[in-house]
């Protein structure tokens, strides 16, 4: 007896076959059924699921530290090539571009909320004077520049950035004052006036300073100046001794003694300072009619020095001296 040869596929349970009396493996019509997956996949090793997350992070690494290696070396070479003009003029025109775009948004925003031209052009202008100019790099590079245009710049420069610093000071406050005086409702008319009173006080200030500049350059001098001005000093203040004298402030002082005479002429030195400008304006600098009034009011200084020092017997000699 032959044994028959394995079937193909196994059988399936509960299957029945499609040809009644005839068994599967005598060539029944059933069609082969997959076998069934397995319910749980083998897991992945720990370097296949490294793999797999590293694998976007390095690309991406990779790409940046090309561009930033790239940049950094743009940058290095521009620091060692460029010249100190081609610097500042590629400073500049980053500057002047992000401005550009700065104000090309601002002035989007207020075109959509309702700006006429006329107001944007008023805003562009305060905008000019408030805004400061890049000078210098703010980095290392432009704090050493500064310092090395600090320590190198002379007297006469150093006045001068002062000076033009605080122009630009007055200008920016001025024209803050002017975008909060509008925005409080004040008219061009109104506005035109003040700007003349400003103008009108800028003129005194300038006067002022160039007088005071005049009184600084005359005292920077040698020792034989020094000497005539105390001449001059000690000549007009017996000049308002001798008129107090005149007056009878010497007789009056002269009973309450050194202290009564001290404090006379630190109340009028008071007086005279104030009117010589804090004492800017030295007493041999006087001439003309600044003069006459600085004797005049100089009269308690030197009617309280008389008395304090104890010189008054002699402003009495000198009265009764028979000079004619």
């Amino acid at each position: 007896m032959s044994v028959p040869p394995p079937p193909p596929y196994p059988p399936t349970a509960g299957a029945s076959d499609p040809t009644p009396g005839q068994q599967w493996w005598r060539g029944g019509s059933v069609e082969p059924i997959a076998p069934p997956m397995p319910l749980y996949a083998p897991a992945p090793s720990v370097e296949q699921v490294a793999a797999a997350f590293w694998a976007p992070a390095g690309r991406l690494f990779a790409e940046q530290a090309t561009a930033i290696a790239t940049e950094v070396g743009q940058q290095i070479g521009q620091l060692l090539t460029e010249t100190e003009a081609q610097r500042f003029a590629r400073q500049q025109v980053e500057f002047e571009t992000l401005v550009a775009a700065q104000r090309a948004e601002r002035d989007a925003a207020f075109k959509a909320a309702g700006e006429t031209p006329v107001q944007r052009a008023e805003r562009h202008r305060i905008e000019d004077v408030l805004t400061p100019a890049a000078s210098h790099r703010e980095d290392l590079v432009g704090l050493v520049d500064l310092l090395a245009d600090r320590i190198g710049e002379s007297p006469e420069e150093r006045t001068a950035r002062k000076h033009a610093e605080a122009e630009l000071a007055k200008a920016r406050s001025r024209a803050a004052e002017d975008a909060r005086l509008a925005a409080a409702g004040e008219t061009p008319e109104q506005r035109t006036r003040r700007h003349r009173q400003q103008q009108l006080t800028d003129k005194r200030e300038a006067a002022l300073r160039a007088s005071r500049q005049r009184r600084r350059a005359a005292r920077e001098a040698g020792p034989s100046d020094r000497t005539k001005r105390f001449r001059l000093w000690c000549l007009f203040t017996a000049i308002s001794a001798t008129g107090g004298y005149a007056v009878h402030l010497v007789q009056v002082l002269t009973p309450g003694g050194p202290l009564v005479g001290l404090l006379a002429a630190a109340g009028g030195l008071a007086l005279d300072l104030y009117t010589r400008d804090g004492g800017r304006l030295r007493v041999s600098e006087a001439r003309g009619w600044a003069l006459a009034l600085m004797l005049a009011l100089r009269v308690p200084v030197a009617s309280g020095l008389a008395v304090a020092t104890g010189i008054a017997p002699l402003l009495d000699l000198i009265t009764h001296l028979p000079l004619h």
